[in-house]
């Protein structure tokens, strides 16, 4: 069978969220070659996830929510226009008159809004409906993932820093930005009388945040017909990144994190639960964070990180090879390309890293069961033509180098 493609995709593609279909339809045309002939994943981030953890069920579709239509988001000390004001003097300082060309702010860019427009759960579904009738019209098969983020990063986290900063007291890099916000799944809830689509009757006090994040999550991607869910920067484990920034690990810790995810797995049943991962090999993953194999076999499949703004380049392969020989999860090597909530460019910025990648994936093709991008920039565009197929011929290679043939995938109109 080919490569699975999974690409991720954010409300920046539309110029009307609600009539997304033009978005929609362009997006299929650009990636034409990437969506026949093989497994097809689609992410839809929305934002942080907070909209899943928020979600109050059928009869709230009306209510609104903030979507990631910021470039670089960070609410800092002071408010976001304080914070905003800070972080852009900062940049031109540093980058426009100081002449840098990496790390932040270079990589994050200047603090900016790229839409006004409202966001809400009827037009999230009509986002869905729209993915699912243009790959109908098509004559493909998509699996529709909801993006489900453990921090702050993307846009305001209502769930995380105001209703339960209880149990998301861990931090995260925000653009060069440190804000708390990130959920520790072990941690206990206060409780909450507000309902919520797997507890309407609210949630009681001393309920782990693990069980109710999978519980909600199961809830959200059933009512909106989703096929499941992808969870971003080592959801479950605390500490972003780097195994010196995890907690003191103990016992009760690691069990509270293999409860999580089995219960994820139990609730979503046959739906699909993947995992972006630390970028760390599994043996670390196991005696840092406390990750179990138990827990590594609850997942579909892992999304094996090395974006160039974080990854120790020495670490790619062997982490690769580690995710392949758990014999579970799918093990999806990510490409970099561009993020859709940073105005960097890899493939200009750090064209060594970003080649890297790809030599990455024809040498080990065989330990890889997918590739994994960012489909749209910062500004909704998508990844320019002569990159994505400079890619997709990388990718073909390794199809053809594992006797994965085309037209051997799942895709075939």
């Amino acid at each position: 069978m080919s490569l699975e493609a999974c690409l991720w995709i954010t409300p920046k593609i539309f110029d009307d969220l609600d009539d997304p279909g033009p978005g929609v339809a362009a997006f299929f045309d650009h990636h034409a070659e990437w969506l026949t002939d093989r497994p097809v994943t689609i992410v839809f981030c929305a934002g942080n996830g907070d909209h899943v953890l928020n979600y109050a069920g059928r009869d709230a579709w009306d209510h609104r929510f903030d979507w990631a239509r910021y470039n670089c988001f960070a609410l800092a000390p002071g408010g976001p226009a304080a914070a905003t004001r800070a972080h852009n003097q900062d940049w031109l300082a540093r980058v426009r008159d100081g002449g840098e060309r990496s790390f932040n702010p270079y990589s994050a860019g200047p603090m900016f809004v790229l839409s006004e427009q409202p966001m809400d759960y009827r037009t999230l579904a009509g986002v869905y409906a729209a993915v699912r009738a243009e790959a109908e019209r098509r004559g493909l098969r998509v699996s529709l993932l909801e993006y489900l983020e453990p921090g702050p990063e993307f846009c305001r986290s209502e769930w995380k820093t105001q209703r339960h900063p209880e149990v998301a007291a861990g931090t995260a890099d925000a653009g060069g930005h440190i804000v708390p916000g990130v959920i520790d799944v072990t941690a206990p809830l206060s409780a909450d009388p507000r309902p919520y689509a797997a507890f309407p009757g609210g949630v009681a006090a001393g309920l782990p945040a693990g069980d109710f994040v999978a519980a909600q999550t199961a809830a959200f991607t059933a009512d909106f017909g989703l096929d499941g869910v992808l969870l971003g920067n080592q959801f479950g484990l605390v500490g972003f990144w780097h195994p010196d920034n995890a907690p003191p690990l103990t016992p009760e810790r690691s069990a509270g994190i293999e409860r999580f995810f089995l219960r994820l797995r139990e609730a979503m049943g046959d739906g699909l639960v993947y995992w972006m991962d630390t970028y760390w090999r599994a043996e670390v993953e196991r005696s840092a964070w406390g990750m179990t194999d138990a827990a590594y076999r609850s997942l579909d499949a892992i999304l094996v990180s090395t974006f160039a703004v974080l990854v120790e380049r020495t670490e790619i392969v062997p982490n690769l090879l580690s995710k392949a020989a758990l014999g579970g999860p799918r093990p999806l090597l990510g490409l970099d390309f561009v993020d859709p909530w940073y105005w960097y460019r890899t493939y200009l910025d750090d064209r060594r890293t970003y080649l890297y990648q790809r030599e990455v994936l024809a040498a080990h093709a065989g330990s890889v069961a997918g590739v994994s991008f960012f489909a749209n920039d910062t500004f909704g565009h998508f990844v320019p033509e002569s990159e994505l197929a400079a890619t997709f011929e990388a990718v073909r290679k390794a199809d053809v180098q594992e006797g994965r043939p085309s037209g051997g995938g799942v895709n075939r109109p």
